[in-house]
């Protein structure tokens, strides 16, 4: 099994940061790799709720299934992959969320585990998985604080 942890503090409420972060109609303006994503289950978000995730790699397009594991607002938000377009078996991504000076301190851990041959990479994937997702999160708190 490997593991990525990213944090970055953004000085916007953690309400704000929640709605942002977990609306998935938004998350192309953070995530670069991700084309679109729209809630596929009906009434309020909450744990069990799915969305259709696409991801554009290669110029090919990629269908992520995803489902959230935890939903406490505005403190922490939790999904998995049903669907992983990678050469691994499972994905998970969890965000919490605390007050810090003002602002919000979001820190992210991923959890992923490498098909049987690959598992050799973990580290590898674990190092790439750091830098991207740090990118994003850096991405995330320019467009919060922007406004």
């Amino acid at each position: 099994m490997g593991k990525f942890t990213v944090s970055v503090f953004i000085n916007r409420s953690q309400q704000d940061v929640f709605d942002f972060l977990s609306d998935p109609a938004i998350k192309h303006k953070w995530m670069p790799m991700l084309e679109s994503a729209a809630w596929t289950s009906s009434g309020e978000p909450g744990v069990g709720s799915t969305v259709r995730a696409i991801m554009k790699t290669a110029g090919k397009e990629t269908e992520m299934p995803l489902e959230i594991t935890q939903w406490d607002v505005p403190n922490r938000y939790c999904y998995k992959m049903l669907t992983v377009p990678f050469p691994m078996k499972a994905m998970a991504h969890s965000f919490r969320l605390e007050p810090e000076n003002g602002g919000t301190r979001v820190s992210q851990v991923g959890e992923f585990e490498m098909v049987s041959i690959l598992r050799f990479a973990a580290g590898l994937m674990g190092k790439i998985a750091t830098k991207l997702n740090g990118s994003e999160l850096k991405t995330l708190k320019q467009l919060l604080e922007a406004g």
